[in-house]
């Protein structure tokens, strides 16, 4: 059973659920699928607008955002999370080394990298030079990933992602797709298990 996850690591939320899928695959036997999609695109393809914006004028819904935030970090005892400065970033660069990385075998390590980078150490990971060093302080195939992600191949994956995405329902992320349903956010990962539990035979 596979669990597409649609993900941008641009979004607090996308480590926040990446943080969970461990413990979510050994309870419930199933595997998630990292797609990389750009965050920009699906908002501007579906008429969306980042929290942030959409609820800048409502103090309440933006304080309540936080609230629930700093709750769901002591629950999971994410610890080592820190809202980074550089947000929101740019990341196309970034995406596209994803792609890079799943061709290359390596994005288990890779997406481990890019989401402590983002939104542990603080890391403008809209810089392609921050990128690079990142990349090369993990030991990861630096050169190659970097090689690869300025091909028209890599360029139109990406594209070609995002679109399948929100052709499939997507209008932000984190989304996970499994047997034709969609969820939504970190918040309805119990809503999946649920029903992935709810179909078993």
């Amino acid at each position: 059973m596979i669990v597409d996850f649609i993900f941008d690591v641009a979004s607090p939320n996308t480590y926040f659920a990446h943080k969970l899928i461990p413990g979510f695959e050994e309870r419930t036997g199933v595997k998630f699928n990292y797609i990389p999609c750009l965050l920009g695109g699906i908002m501007k393809i579906t008429n969306n607008q980042p929290p942030f914006i959409a609820f800048a004028d409502c103090k309440n819904k933006s304080d309540y955002q936080m609230i629930e935030i700093e709750r769901f970090i002591k629950q999971h005892n994410l610890v080592n999370f820190k809202f980074s400065s550089h947000f929101p970033p740019i990341t196309v660069q970034i995406q596209r080394c994803a792609i890079a990385a799943i061709d290359l075998d390596i994005f288990d390590e890779f997406i481990e990298c890019a989401l402590k980078a983002m939104w542990e150490e603080d890391k403008n990971i809209s810089d392609i030079e921050v990128i690079a060093e990142v990349l090369k302080g993990s030991n990861l195939k630096a050169d190659e990933i970097l090689n690869k992600i300025s091909t028209q191949e890599c360029k139109d994956k990406l594209i070609a992602n995002t679109n399948d995405a929100v052709s499939k329902g997507a209008f932000g992320v984190p989304t996970f797709l499994f047997d034709n349903q969609i969820f939504f956010g970190k918040d309805h990962l119990y809503q999946l298990e649920e029903y992935i539990n709810s179909n078993k035979s």
